[in-house]
């Protein structure tokens, strides 16, 4: 059975977000990433060449935020400026340098990113989305199943954060990312192949790192097709860069307002680069859904959310290092009884 890696990364456009997922096949994986350092080694070159103050260490004082400050030291120690969509955009941060009244700093940062989703169609690289409206997110916000920290009343430990435990479950981000994943699984379940997740480090998609629901439901039948799930730094994977730059395209092309200077543009960006490379991910569910769109019982895809909140109630929102056995016994209690306890009406 074929594996292919998956590449995850998010934006966020007048409060609407959007998660992309690019996806390489295995074979390519590092001939690709060796195209796009190339890339990188490039734009270095040229950025030394124009004098870009974040590579000239008398020009320290200009930094106006952290992540300059960061990544003046990570340049300086040899490494290699990130192909960061929204940066190159904006002529931000990293690429951050007095505008001469021309267009010529734009036309730089765009033919870099021209490069990098030209690798697309070379690569054969394909992509996933979910999006999140502000309307949606407003539903979840208010409109959430039943609150966990009621459903799962006796099972929690005293000190369990139930303000955190309700922040989450209403957390749209949350929703969306664990929808994603579901979402991802059934369609390489459909098309019989593998699949490996690498998430960017230091989100929030980060608190998946930690857990055990995607290996403890396989021998339920769940996540069959997923391998394993990692997180890596940004600067260190070009693979979640390209992702960055796909999902950048596609939230700007999708929710700028149509009157926008750039709006033109990204349109002609996501025609040119992305259109043939997009594979909906939905396939039909036939899940039972309210009048909200939440997902309603007897369901598999409902099974799998609570077990993932049931999860993140008793591990992932406090609690104390000496609870953590009690909590994780009371996480096997549940477990067993999985996917029942979350598919049938709870009995008084």
């Amino acid at each position: 059975m074929k594996n292919v890696s998956i590449y995850i990364d998010e934006s966020e456009i007048n409060g609407n977000i959007l998660i992309g997922a690019i996806v390489v096949p295995d074979k390519y994986k590092y001939s690709l990433s060796r195209k796009l350092n190339l890339i990188r080694r490039r734009m270095l070159k040229v950025m030394r060449q124009q004098d870009y103050p974040i590579l000239i260490s008398s020009r320290s004082p200009d930094d106006r935020t952290s992540r300059q400050r960061t990544e003046r030291v990570r340049l300086a120690g040899g490494g290699l400026p990130e192909i960061h969509a929204a940066e190159l955009w904006t002529g931000d941060e990293v690429f951050w340098k007095e505008r001469d009244g021309t267009g010529i700093l734009f036309n730089r940062h765009l033919k870099w990113l021209k490069e990098a989703l030209g690798l697309i169609e070379e690569f054969e690289v394909t992509y996933h989305l979910n999006s999140l409206n502000v309307d949606s997110q407003n539903r979840i916000k208010n409109l959430p199943e039943a609150e966990m920290h009621a459903a799962l009343g006796p099972f929690l430990t005293k000190d369990i954060s139930i303000k955190k435990l309700s922040s989450l479950q209403k957390d749209p981000f949350v929703r969306l990312l664990f929808g994603f994943m579901q979402s991802l699984e059934r369609y390489y379940a459909k098309n019989q192949k593998t699949y490996t997740v690498i998430c960017d480090k230091g989100k929030k998609n980060e608190m998946f790192k930690g857990f055990e629901t995607f290996s403890t439901l396989k021998k339920y039948g769940s996540w069959q097709m997923m391998t394993s799930i990692g997180f890596e730094d940004s600067h260190d994977n070009p693979l979640i860069q390209l992702s960055d730059v796909v999902t950048y395209i596609e939230a700007k092309a999708l929710w700028l307002d149509d009157n926008h200077k750039d709006k033109n543009l990204f349109e002609q960006l996501k025609r040119k680069y992305l259109n043939k490379a997009s594979r909906p991910t939905l396939v039909p569910f036939n899940e039972p859904m309210d009048e909200n769109g939440f997902l309603l019982r007897p369901s598999i895809l409902y099974a799998e959310l609570m077990m993932m909140f049931t999860e993140m109630a008793l591990l992932h929102c406090g609690g104390t290092n000496s609870s953590l056995p009690e909590r994780k016994e009371r996480l096997e209690r549940i477990t067993s009884r999985y996917p029942d306890v979350f598919m049938s009406e709870r009995r008084r």
